[in-house]
């Protein structure tokens, strides 16, 4: 169910001021005169940058495309400017970005928040089997490890493609929204996605095993432990990918709590390295894909029952 407007700002709003609160009056001066650019950092070690700009109507660029989150997290990074001690205001400029950094992870990642509709994601390019489809994911996972980037090759998914997962913020529908929550969700240098094996199902579906290794883009950086897994991808009438499904080697559970307690009582162990892993048989190399497809071929049925 979507969440309101006034619950979303409330949500951001207490980010903000639990991460950044107010200085005592001592501190604060009359405001600044307005100025027409400011660029600010969001994450020194990814070197990413956010422009923002001030205008007699208030800040116009948005930050991360929710609107709630841009005008608290705006208002707080002008405000700032009452802060009269320099040591104080570099703290909240540091808590401003930290803030920025969770906000974006957050809101660019979670179903329940209202970010956007379906939108396009430009020119498509019909594939005319799955051979053909297997190549643009190998592709996309040896090149461009679209896993921990996003970089995946959106000319060959359809808009509306629906992905699922494990992970509890799934499932969702829409390539854009899934692209915006993975670009956001690792950090690209220090994770990693190995490609186990890949193989055509049939003509119309492609059957990926997979090793992930990650850091979360979040300011304290926790790690996730390594896991494998399984991705089907189903090709529609167009030639489109229009399903992306996965199975996990741990629970969305273990994954979560792993990253803040490591050897928590319950953790499932890691799994090996992707060179120990691609001695095995490929089979046995991640999840049984057995419920993936057997959700498949579930969901043909129902569809050649609706047309009979």
């Amino acid at each position: 169910m979507m969440r309101s407007t006034n619950h979303e700002l409330l949500m951001v709003s207490l980010l903000v001021l639990a991460m950044f609160p107010a200085p005592s009056e001592s501190f604060l001066v009359s405001r600044p005169p307005l100025r027409r650019s400011v660029t600010v950092s969001s994450s020194s070690r990814e070197g990413e940058h956010v422009k923002v700009r001030e205008d007699r109507a208030g800040w116009s660029d948005a930050i991360t495309g929710v609107e709630s989150f841009d005008k608290a997290w705006a208002k707080a990074w002008n405000d700032k400017e009452r802060i009269r001690c320099p040591f104080w205001r570099r703290r909240a400029v540091d808590a401003l970005e930290a803030a920025l950094v969770v906000g974006r992870f957050v809101l660019a990642r979670h179903k329940s928040l209202n970010l956007s509709p379906v939108a396009g994601t430009g020119e498509k390019k019909p594939m005319a089997s799955a051979q053909e489809a297997l190549e643009v994911i190998r592709s996309d996972f040896l090149e461009r490890r679209y896993y921990v980037t996003g970089r995946l090759s959106k000319a060959v998914y359809s808009d509306e493609c629906f992905f699922d997962a494990p992970d509890p913020d799934m499932p969702v529908s829409g390539l854009r929204k899934y692209v915006d929550a993975t670009s956001h969700l690792f950090e690209p240098k220090s994770s990693s996605i190995d490609l186990l094996s890949i193989e055509t199902v049939d003509d119309r579906a492609v059957l990926a095993r997979w090793r992930l290794e990650a850091t979360l883009m979040l300011p304290w950086r926790p790690s996730v432990k390594a896991y494998t897994g399984v991705t089907l991808y189903e090709l529609n009438d167009e030639g489109l990918i229009s399903r992306h499904t996965e199975l996990w080697s741990i629970t969305a559970a273990d994954a979560f709590i792993s990253t803040l307690f490591p050897n928590w009582p319950g953790a499932a162990p890691g799994a090996p390295a992707a060179e120990e892993l691609m001695k095995l048989d490929p089979a046995h190399r991640a999840p049984d894909p057995s419920p993936l497809l057997q959700s498949r071929a579930e969901s043909s049925a129902v569809v050649l029952s609706l047309v009979d």
